[in-house]
């Protein structure tokens, strides 16, 4: 059989109801300890696999606990989000994305800069892999030197950032294992090795204003958000019932989903599923999404999960988001671009 693919476009938005409440479908907490406590048993390594195969089936997201990263660290890489967009927006505007290198696309963005779907309206700052000036990769794709705040100590904004993306590096790598041994075969070993060398990665850090701001949108390859707890808003929609399903912000969990790329991979074996942050609250909310996007270089082409001859077309990890970007562009139309950015101080990350 062929594995369809259950995301859900923009233009099927109409059909979506209410968000699910007590008794409905929820988001499932996945405890990562047993694979990284080595006096773990086969059982408990293989509950985690099991629970990672229902989460990724059914909608795409799960939310992670055991993951080894400080929950003092968490709440320093919060603390820099409220820290870089508490300035002033000269400051700020002096890491506009617009000084990035060639297309590395770090930096701060402001909502007139780029619009990839209607309605989205959160500060960014993005953040990645350092990769000098002078490195050949710099200035391709998602791949550069990174610019950071003139005004902002290093070792209270740069430091702690770039360690918590490295713990993250390691958790998604490990993850990327973990959801092939969950694949029906499973697939060969090496399956995501290529994928692996010099990945794309990207650190934002969101700031949503006290106003409703929806956004309905699909990622690529793996994503992990720090939510600041207690500050809810995160809702997926259920591929099968048109649900909106809540996602608590819960201190000390990582809130996993699976990107448009990995679904397109496993030939729609794992759901890609639309998600938004509605911020009702009268007051600020903070997040920190961590994007795996892999070797932009990697071809790969999708899985016959069912054994059949593959006749479909292999790609880069480029082309894909590329095509991504292109095709999220062309649904864009000037009635749904807002303009006033001074007012709501609003930008919106690259969809990748």
């Amino acid at each position: 059989m062929s594995h369809a693919n259950l995301s859900v476009e923009l233009a099927d938005m109409e059909s979506v109801k209410e968000p699910l409440q007590n008794g409905g479908n929820q988001i499932r907490v996945i405890d990562f300890s047993p694979w990284r406590d080595p006096s773990s048993t086969l059982e408990e390594r293989n509950a985690v696999i099991a629970a990672l195969r229902y989460s990724c089936t059914t909608h795409g997201f799960f939310q992670l606990v055991g993951h080894g990263v400080p929950l003092a660290l968490q709440k320093q890489v919060l603390e820099c989000a409220r820290t870089f967009f508490a300035q002033p927006m000269a400051e700020k505007m002096a890491v506009s994305i617009k000084k990035s290198m060639g297309r590395a696309n770090r930096g701060y963005e402001t909502l007139q800069g780029q619009t990839l779907q209607p309605g989205m309206l959160p500060d960014l700052k993005e953040i990645g892999a350092e990769v000098p000036g002078d490195d050949p990769r710099a200035g391709r794709f998602l791949q550069g030197p990174n610019l950071w705040p003139p005004s902002l100590p290093k070792m209270d904004f740069e430091a702690p950032l770039m360690e918590y993306r490295g713990r993250l590096v390691e958790i998604a790598e490990l993850l990327l294992d973990l959801l092939r041994q969950a694949l029906p075969g499973p697939p060969r070993k090496d399956l995501f090795d290529e994928f692996r060398v010099r990945p794309s990665t990207n650190l934002r850090l969101l700031h949503y204003p006290p106003q409703t701001s929806t956004d309905a949108r699909q990622m690529g390859g793996i994503t992990l958000l720090l939510q600041q707890p207690g500050a809810s808003g995160l809702e997926v929609l259920h591929p099968s019932s048109c649900r909106w399903i809540p996602v608590p912000a819960t201190e000390g969990c990582l809130v996993v989903n699976i990107g448009d790329l990995l679904n397109l991979w496993t030939d729609g074996y794992y759901v890609s599923a639309v998600h938004r942050v509605l911020n009702r609250e009268p007051k600020h909310r903070f997040s920190a999404p961590f994007f795996y996007n892999g070797n932009i270089d990697c071809h790969f082409t999708p899985l016959d999960l069912d054994g059949k001859t593959s006749s479909k077309k292999a790609q880069t990890v480029e082309e894909h988001i590329c095509g991504k970007l292109t095709a999220s562009m062309k649904r864009i139309t000037p009635a749904a671009i807002a303009t006033d950015s001074e007012s709501v101080e609003t930008e919106v990350p690259i969809r990748v």
